[in-house]
């Protein structure tokens, strides 16, 4: 079977974590420690060599010196660069940790490695400030471990909620911040929340409906409503629910615990009204019906073809 390129194996359907180090066989070390050697010698020149170009570089610039002569020590620092990866100094491995929306294709253009190329002349840095422009990437580390593998370690956005505004949907993450690129339609279960300042807030709902994981799954979107409070869908005909100003997370335990206790969400309800502390107004399907206009009953998930960036 034939080898497979450190690319071939990053692009595979899980990034590559490691595996377990090989016994250390010590007459396999002996027989080709000298070959073993020699490789550190050139090795070591190419780095000296390298050295010394920049320095030279630096030091003609200061001096004025004309640019054919500059062109010549770059010359020597690429030769040198081309030796240390024949010498064993060359990408032979791509290891990434943390990788789960980020297409793997993607983070090997952002490094712009390639096998075989010298690993003394990749760049960390600037590889790590190329992976943390990418959507789904929150921070990364990038380090060169010789002799030939580069280590990515990526934490990614985490999506939490979709997001609805004028017809349009997108992926938000923890901090409220749009996914630029990600798929709504890969979220389907999350909770839609609606209306223009929704992001800011959402992460509160989120963590306010955490208490209460049997109601938090009814959820099926959450409209902001004049930018002070929310309203909440339940899905599969449920009641709309209307969730005061002050204190929310009140109200969502209120309406948890009647539903444990009496089935609320269950009933023929078409409003659930929480915004009184003291009581609660319920409206029934049959009442909305008679008070509703004319046309198509409405959900309270939006309903259409979800459209991204």
């Amino acid at each position: 079977m034939p080898r497979m390129s450190p690319i071939a194996r990053l692009a595979g359907a899980a990034p590559r974590l490691g595996g377990a180090r090989r016994p250390v066989v010590r007459r396999r070390i002996a027989r080709f420690g000298w070959l073993r050697s020699r490789r550190v010698a050139i090795a070591a020149a190419c780095i000296g060599a390298i050295a010394l170009a920049i320095a030279g570089l630096g030091a003609l610039h200061r001096m004025g010196v004309h640019e054919a002569i500059a062109d010549g020590v770059r010359g020597v620092g690429d030769s040198a660069l081309r030796a240390s990866a024949q010498a064993g100094l060359g990408v032979r491995e791509i290891v990434v940790v943390g990788r789960r929306f980020t297409p793997a294709q993607d983070i090997v253009a952002a490094t712009r490695l390639r096998e075989g190329a010298p690993l003394l002349a990749f760049d960390p840095s600037m590889a790590r400030a190329e992976l943390e422009r990418m959507p789904w990437i929150r921070s990364a580390s990038v380090e060169r471990r010789f002799p030939g593998t580069v280590r990515i370690d990526i934490v990614e956005r985490r999506p939490v909620a979709l997001w609805q505004d004028q017809g349009r949907f997108a992926v938000l993450d923890e901090d409220g911040r749009e996914i630029r690129g990600a798929d709504p339609g890969a979220f389907p279960q999350f909770i839609v929340v609606i209306g223009p300042d929704a992001p800011r807030h959402a992460n509160e709902l989120l963590r306010l409906l955490a208490h209460e994981p049997d109601l938090a799954g009814r959820v099926s979107s959450a409209s902001r409503v004049a930018g002070r409070r929310w309203d909440l869908a339940i899905a599969d005909g449920g009641p709309r629910v209307l969730l005061p100003e002050a204190d929310p997370g009140a109200a969502i335990a209120r309406l948890a615990e009647l539903h444990r206790r009496e089935r609320l969400l269950d009933r023929s309800l078409a409003q659930v009204d929480l915004r009184l502390a003291d009581r609660i107004a319920l409206r029934p399907l049959a009442t909305a019906a008679a008070d509703a206009p004319a046309g198509p009953p409405q959900s309270g998930r939006p309903r259409g073809t979800i459209r991204g960036n």
